[in-house]
């Protein structure tokens, strides 16, 4: 007899299995990414079609058989319509679930992973959201979550911070000018944008998202951030370029308003 389980979960990815279901990537707070089947969602008026959507957030019901996971049952939690509605924001979407199959595996808890991507897709479905900024708060918080914590005390030679700091995607320390020397590959933050990495970094997640930064800031920061999870991982994400190209296409249609947020 197959043993059920319950858990919260949301769709990473989807693909077809046969001409009636999908394969689904979920990811489980408590078991991490699982492969989860969902029998006879393609068809009309199923009762896992909506838990079966990308991104769908639900608590599900499977059925475990020699190693298996089978949707039985669903109630949906949040669908985060308003993000797909949004190809900028979907395609955000999607480089966040990249990731977190990059570094989340069946059989580990993703409690944090699991409420930050949440938090993150109910923020970006905010009319008003920078998505920039979501991103910027995504790619720092997952790689503290995973062990990629920066070190964030100050300059790694003297602690002191400075009004200007130069901080390395590649070793996550910060330098201060009088340390900085020829090293390469610096990239040049003020302090605030500093205090703004360790905000992100360290606080609790209630409370995560409650604050704002000027556009220069931004830019800064997202590409520290950027350049810290690529280089730390070692990988690139064919996910993260597509975005970027959407992002890009729609500020040519709508320039972003140039006033700090």
């Amino acid at each position: 007899m197959a043993q059920i389980i319950n858990t919260d979960g949301i769709v990473l990815k989807r693909t077809e299995a046969g001409d009636s279901g999908f394969y689904l990537k979920v990811l489980s707070p408590v078991y991490g990414t699982i492969d989860v089947t969902a029998r006879g969602a393609k068809k009309q008026g199923a009762k896992n079609s909506a838990a079966s959507q990308l991104l769908a957030c639900s608590g599900m019901s499977l059925s475990v058989s020699k190693g298996r996971y089978y949707l039985e049952s669903s109630e949906i939690i949040n669908s985060f319509y308003n993000v797909r509605l949004d190809v900028v924001k979907l395609s955000l979407a999607a480089y966040f679930s990249q990731i977190i199959l990059t570094v989340c595996t069946e059989n580990q808890s993703a409690q944090d992973i699991y409420r930050l991507f949440t938090n993150s897709l109910y923020m970006l479905g905010k009319d008003d959201t920078d998505p920039e900024f979501i991103r910027f708060i995504f790619e720092m918080r997952i790689m503290g979550d995973i062990g990629f914590l920066p070190r964030l005390l100050g300059c790694a030679e003297c602690y002191r911070t400075e009004p200007l700091m130069y901080f390395s995607p590649k070793s996550g320390i910060f330098l201060c000018p009088d340390h900085l020397g020829d090293e390469h590959g610096f990239i040049g933050l003020s302090a605030s944008a500093m205090e703004a990495m360790r905000y992100v970094c360290l606080k609790d997640m209630e409370h995560l998202f409650s604050f704002r930064l000027s556009q220069k800031a931004l830019r800064t920061l997202t590409q520290i951030s950027e350049k810290y999870i690529i280089l730390q991982l070692d990988r690139e994400f064919d996910t993260l370029s597509y975005y970027k190209r959407m992002l890009s296409d729609m500020y040519t249609v709508c320039p972003p308003d140039p006033s700090p947020q």
